[in-house]
């Protein structure tokens, strides 16, 4: 018979309404059992559009009646740690959304009471199954492009951010907000471990008084080098990714993926020139047999995300995301923000 999680939600924003209810009652592994919300209305629209039964404005009175399997956080970041320490203690799993906590002291701090406890702690990073992710991990499985320096990860926008988002004390901004997302992506898809951060934070159009431009350069131990650049101040957009190595690069603008490479052993022999008269006084060049294609977007895999979940909590399979990458992305944060408290590199 298969086993059904009793699981509970706190928080009725956004990422709950959109996704984490919804997938939940796809899923016939889960059993959303009650929502937690300090919001009357809200708790009202949940019970009317998904079904469930118990309605809680505080979240220790529903963790001490209904003991449930698994709790998913949701609710502003600043709670993330609080509640998931608490869940845990109560004697449930817990399933939190990204930014898992405000720093690195915090989520230590939760992974150390899963372990005291024998809880299970995850964190959702849905970036990693998004369609660019899914396009990035074909290109680089497929070696195209030669071994990797550099890759590029713009996000582009004008928004005048005015929700709790925008605000410090709240653990808003940028650098937290969608940097969760895209320093993970960078770091799942290429495997690597960060070095060191430079990095500089504005706030640009935002109403609040977080981050709104966020510019960080990350060196991976390897040496590959990440170029994060986070602008919700912009008019004019920058393609979303460029991906550059020893023998091409790929450019992904406006949902289409461009690839230019040429191919292992196409280049002929050439010797560097130490003389200081330039040959014909002409700069160098060649021609280069350059490869072109050119890829359509993929589509994300968005429902994938309620299937680790299970294969996790429920059949004590590996987590798709391990603790070690999430301190890693909390530590790189952290080291980012310090980077640009101090105008100095930060060892991560």
């Amino acid at each position: 018979m298969k086993k059904i999680l009793r699981t509970a939600v706190s928080g009725l924003g956004r990422i709950a309404w959109d996704f984490h209810l919804p997938q939940l009652c796809a899923h016939d592994g889960f059993h959303p059992v009650a929502v937690v919300d300090p919001c009357r209305e809200r708790l009202a629209e949940a019970q009317a559009r998904f079904g469930v039964s118990a309605l809680y404005t505080d979240f220790e009175p529903m963790l001490e009646e209904l003991h449930p399997d698994l709790v998913v956080i949701a609710s502003p970041t600043i709670f993330h740690a609080d509640q998931a320490i608490r869940a845990m203690r109560a004697g449930c799993d817990v399933f939190c959304d990204k930014p898992l906590a405000l720093c690195s002291a915090e989520a230590e701090a939760m992974f150390r009471t899963a372990r005291e406890t024998g809880r299970k702690l995850m964190t959702y990073q849905p970036h990693r199954l998004n369609g660019e992710a899914r396009a990035v991990r074909a290109i680089l499985d497929s070696g195209k492009l030669g071994p990797l320096y550099l890759i590029e990860r713009h996000l582009s926008n004008y928004a005048r951010r005015n929700d709790w988002q925008a605000f410090r004390k709240n653990g808003g901004g940028m650098l937290l907000n969608y940097g969760s997302h895209y320093i993970d992506q960078l770091l799942y898809l290429t495997g690597s471990r960060v070095g060191h951060v430079r990095c500089e934070l504005r706030r640009i159009a935002s109403l609040g008084d977080a981050d709104d431009v966020v510019h960080a350069l990350i060196t991976a131990g390897s040496g590959l080098l990440f170029d994060l650049d986070i602008n919700q101040a912009v008019a004019l957009p920058l393609p979303e990714w460029r991906i550059c190595g020893r023998r091409g690069a790929a450019l992904y603008q406006d949902g289409e993926w461009k690839l230019r490479y040429f191919l292992p052993g196409a280049l002929p022999e050439m010797k560097a020139d130490t003389g200081l008269a330039a040959a014909g006084r002409r700069y160098p060049s060649e021609p280069i047999a350059w490869q072109t294609e050119t890829l359509p977007e993929l589509p994300a895999d968005r429902d994938a995300y309620y299937r680790y979940c299970y294969d996790y909590y429920a059949l004590d399979r590996a987590p798709f995301v391990k603790a070690d990458e999430i301190l890693e992305l909390v530590r790189t944060i952290d080291a980012c923000r310090r980077s640009a408290e101090e105008f100095r590199p930060v060892l991560v």
